[in-house]
């Protein structure tokens, strides 16, 4: 009988949980190739893509994934370190914003050129944040990572919208962790129905209150983690025996939403697309999370990988797509070969600077935060 393979190393790595983050952001990358592309430029007309295409469109779906997937991940962690708050946040903070930062730079420099070369405003979906003029104020609300309080949504690049999202999540990951220890499973939903209330009837008077609406998908991935994590120290762990089933069920059905094949049922508090994209973004992360699935090992490497580089490759595809976009205009390429120069141009160059992105930035401002952390606890030991 062949074992499974252990789901976790001695560094709390979860390879699984890895290439299910390269899953959702292939899906993201896809989805903005589609908006891209399914028009004419030169004609200001709509342009068919192949109807194929569309079952990869759940770019929404995929930021659902990667939130429930930072829930679960934090979670885990959690568990297998000992960490105080502010190590936690110090090491977060320099995990996502130094990387955001430079991006957000080469956004900034790259509007100029784009306005330069590309035609007259058509209202195409590529235009809002390349060309939308934005202030000094606009770019600190930005860095602050404040911007879905006060600021002007959409500026530089429209993934930006999550980033303030997820940063506010883990404010309240420490309240998720106090609320498992007093009342166990039931806090994470409590707090992800707090923040789906909040949302409901309007309590907030943030510019964006997608914070609120998407609450539960992190609450969610934490409860997750944390029923693994009671698992985990069972000699007989929790298998799902069809997770590989679970898996491909939860993207097909997430598709068939998407495209409207399906209607999805009026149920209260879940009624709703983004709702749903939650509960099936829930049953992707489980059936990996438990189960036993085995991919082909180059599959599984190249997944690794593109998981590896996701957050990089999340920030700086759409600027490969406009400068793709750009080269279609200016050489009046259109229809089925634009389509197929920004797909496997934007593949191809996200995947490069991705890479550039996570080896020396990303992977510097990881080794930052730990040592900001090292110094930290060694100065309090020679203090005591």
């Amino acid at each position: 009988m062949n074992k499974a393979p252990p789901l976790q190393n001695d560094k709390g790595y979860l390879e699984q949980l890895t290439w299910l983050r390269g899953i959702a952001a292939f899906f993201v990358v896809i989805t903005h190739i589609i908006r891209a592309t399914e028009v004419n430029y030169l004609s200001q007309s709509n342009y068919t893509v192949p109807s194929f295409f569309y079952s990869s469109d759940l770019g929404a779906f995929g930021v659902l994934l990667f939130f429930t997937l930072s829930g679960t991940t934090l979670y885990i962690s959690h568990t297998n370190k000992s960490t105080s708050v502010s190590h936690f946040y110090i090491k977060r903070f320099f995990r996502i914003w130094p990387a955001f930062a430079v991006s957000l730079l080469l956004y900034a420099l790259f509007q100029p050129f784009f306005i330069s070369f590309y035609p007259e405003i058509q209202g195409f979906w590529i235009e809002h944040q390349f060309i939308t003029a934005y202030s000094a104020t606009d770019i600190m609300q930005y860095l602050l990572l404040v911007s879905n309080v006060s600021g002007k949504m959409g500026l530089f690049n429209n993934v930006y919208w999550s980033l303030p999202v997820e940063f506010q999540y883990y404010l309240i990951f420490p309240l998720l962790i106090i609320s498992l220890r007093y009342i166990n499973v039931f806090g994470p939903l409590l707090v992800g129905l707090l923040l789906y209330f909040i949302y409901t009837f309007e309590l907030s008077n943030f510019v964006d209150t997608k914070i609120f609406m998407l609450g539960f998908s992190f609450c969610g991935g934490v409860l997750i983690g944390h029923i693994y994590a009671l698992f985990k120290k069972k000699e007989t762990p929790l298998r799902l025996p069809f997770a590989t089933s679970i898996l491909l069920s939860s993207f097909m059905l997430a598709s068939l939403i998407t495209n409207s094949i399906i209607t999805l049922p009026d149920i209260p508090i879940i009624s709703g697309i983004w709702n749903w994209y939650i509960l099936l973004s829930f049953f992707a992360v489980i059936s990996v999370l438990f189960g036993q699935i085995h991919l082909p090992s180059l599959i599984q490497k190249v997944l690794r990988i593109s998981g590896d580089i996701s957050y990089s490759a999340y920030l700086y595809h759409n600027i490969i797509i406009a400068i793709l976009v750009i080269f279609c205009i200016q050489f009046s390429i259109k229809d089925d070969l634009q389509l197929l120069i920004v797909l496997l141009g934007t593949l191809a160059g996200t995947y490069y600077i991705a890479n550039l992105s996570f080896t020396h930035i990303e992977k510097k401002g990881i080794a930052t935060g730990k040592k900001i952390c090292s110094y930290l606890q060694d100065s309090i030991k020679e203090t005591y």
